[in-house]
């Protein structure tokens, strides 16, 4: 749907192809700029432009030893192309621009989180005989296939606490995260000792993590005083084992389906300072001591279209 705003000599409408602005990284974006005269106007040059802006949040020092959560903010204009202006319009005459925007494919995709927030636009400048500039801007979701972040599906397993219980993932339908497609699996859980638990459950988490302010190396063994921020959010998360007792050297298989959003608010991303993660978590809720836990490495694309080739990455199991 078109959004439109008027102007006290012209009424603008920015409409794009796709119409709902989501398009996948490496792919063609079509702009139609709309504009009607409420009243004669001259129309002396016309801009379209697709800018990206990237925030985020890092650590900072100060001279006292503490740490403060600082933002960083950029604005980047990709492209910039004049079109035919308008010229003179009379009162009632409409003229619609168009022009193709080509989205890079630098893997820096639209995300939306709580430290990385990647936002894009498409953003029409008119500028009048009077010396006006009327802008209008459209916001757009560049979708992504995640493959800066491609390497993830080959980590192994990271465990935490698995002192008296040991966990694995025998089956999973895939590590590949698709927007709507729901995770599929069995987790085998085996306790070397008689233990009680309340309860076993798998997450599907985001982990986002800055690894330097700006104008600083991307150093994953950074301090937060030199930059290094992390967090993590629970997306979904099903409970696949009752409270009660593990008995000491008995495997229980637990199969499992989470299911994956719709609207997945980011890609698998590593490009310089900042990285998003997703993994698979499963984790033993265990009383008055550390829940152990183990945790897999996804690739989670954004894209729901289908790709221009065959380099989408298929479906893993690992068994």
């Amino acid at each position: 749907m078109a959004v439109i705003t008027t102007d006290t000599a012209v009424q603008v409408s920015v409409e794009l192809s796709p119409v709902d602005g989501v398009v996948i990284e490496g792919s063609s974006l079509g702009v139609r700029v709309r504009i009607t005269a409420l009243r004669p106007a001259l129309i002396e040059r016309a801009e379209i432009a697709l800018i990206r802006k990237v925030n985020y949040t890092y650590g900072r020092g100060n001279i006292y030893g503490g740490v403060f959560p600082a933002r960083e903010r950029s604005s980047e204009v990709l492209t910039a192309v004049r079109v035919s202006a308008p010229g003179a319009m009379p009162a009632g005459q409409t003229r619609v621009l168009s022009e193709s925007l080509s989205i890079p494919e630098d893997g820096l995709a639209s995300v939306r989180g709580d430290l990385i927030d990647i936002g894009w636009s498409v953003r029409c400048v008119l500028h009048a005989a009077n010396g006006q500039i009327i802008k209008r801007e459209r916001l757009i979701d560049v979708q992504s296939w995640g493959q800066t972040s491609a390497t993830d599906i080959a980590h192994p397993p990271v465990d935490e606490h698995l002192g008296q219980i040991a966990l694995e993932f025998i089956a999973l339908s895939s590590r590949v995260l698709e927007p709507g497609t729901p995770l599929t699996g069995v987790l085998r859980v085996r306790a070397r000792e008689d233990i009680s638990t309340r309860g076993v459950r798998v997450q599907l988490v985001r982990c986002e993590e800055v690894w330097g302010g700006p104008g600083q190396e991307a150093n994953p063994d950074a301090s937060e005083s030199e930059g290094y921020r992390h967090s993590e959010a629970v997306v979904a998360a099903v409970t696949v084992g009752p409270a009660g007792t593990l008995t000491a050297g008995t495997a229980v298989d637990l199969p499992f389906a989470v299911q994956t959003p719709v609207g997945l608010p980011a890609p698998s991303l590593s490009i310089g300072n900042l990285h998003v993660r997703w993994e698979i978590r499963a984790v033993v809720n265990l009383p008055l001591r550390p829940d152990p836990r183990l945790s897999l490495d996804l690739l989670a694309v954004t894209a729901t279209r289908q790709p221009r080739d065959s380099g989408r990455p298929g479906s893993l199991d690992t068994d």
